[in-house]
């Protein structure tokens, strides 16, 4: 079956997940490979069978060198002690449908998936390039489409996870589209994450060398006062190779000195701390 084809599909099946982004009507039925909502509005099932639900151009600073990047380095292990961590959050992985807000390439979907994730999984990003990625590398893990957090395309209390793994966070829509009991499991950098590579490329400016993730702590338990967090932490072995594409994919290396990045290249670090804090939270029932 060609992937445009198991996308309209997906979308016959589990079009109760979606709302139409314009309107925020329910979509009525999916018509050859076009899903339309009761407005008339309708969305149109690419080739690759990702769904492309954005009202305009987004902006994204994530080029397809750097998302390639990431899935490089993700295929070796970097996140896989993270996303252990995160699985082991997820009532019921065989059975519960799943929201991967910025899921970017995909990777992260994919190892879950791998895991036990085995039912309804939904990954978006605002990034085409990401999507297409995602799409072309893991399309049967999950279904994959192009959308903005601001203006979502997923209906009220139609998820039982949703995954905000080092991406913004819109806590007003994520109380929306859970289930009552649903999670959500957001994972954010901690002053340790990468030191190495902040150390190296900024070891004559504090301000960037440093990270505190304090206040995007202290929202997540604003909106969620009864969370728990935990920290994860390990050492991960570098190559040459996986040094480079750790250097293509962090945001980190964007603004350093043309000094700092050409030192950087010629003393590899071998080894690179990764160390985050998982805030988790269940909706009110």
């Amino acid at each position: 079956m060609k992937k445009i084809e198991a996308g309209s599909l997906y979308l016959k099946k589990h079009r109760t997940l979606f709302q139409c982004p314009i309107c925020k009507a329910d979509f009525e039925k999916v018509d050859g490979h076009s899903i339309i909502c009761a407005n008339g509005h309708h969305f149109d099932v690419s080739k690759k069978g990702t769904l492309h639900l954005l009202m305009k151009g987004g902006q994204n600073e994530y080029g397809k060198e750097m998302l390639s990047s990431r899935k490089n380095l993700a295929d070796t292990g970097f996140f896989f002690p993270l996303l252990d961590a995160v699985y082991a959050h997820i009532d019921k992985p065989e059975s519960a449908t799943v929201l991967d807000v910025g899921c970017g390439e995909g990777s992260h979907l994919h190892y879950l998936t791998e895991k036990g994730l085995k039912r309804t999984k939904i990954g978006f990003d605002i990034s085409k390039d990401a999507i297409q990625l995602a799409a072309s590398n893991f399309f049967p893990d999950a279904f994959w489409c192009v959308a903005d957090l601001a203006h979502s395309p997923f209906a009220e209390s139609a998820f039982d996870v949703i995954l905000n793994i080092f991406s913004p966070s819109q806590y007003q829509e994520f109380d929306r589209v859970l289930k009552p009991g649903g999670k959500v499991i957001k994972v954010v950098p901690n002053a340790q994450y990468l030191i190495e590579l902040r150390e190296q490329l900024y070891a004559l400016d504090t301000t960037k060398r440093e990270y505190d993730n304090q206040q995007v702590v202290d929202r997540f338990y604003e909106i969620y006062p009864d969370a728990i967090s935990e920290e994860v932490a390990y050492s991960v072995a570098l190559d040459a190779q996986s040094y480079g594409w750790l250097m293509e994919m962090t945001p980190l290396s964007w603004g350093a000195s043309e000094t700092a990045l050409a030192n950087a290249a010629a003393n590899p670090l071998k080894s690179v701390t990764v160390a985050v804090t998982l805030l988790v939270a269940s909706k009110s029932i």
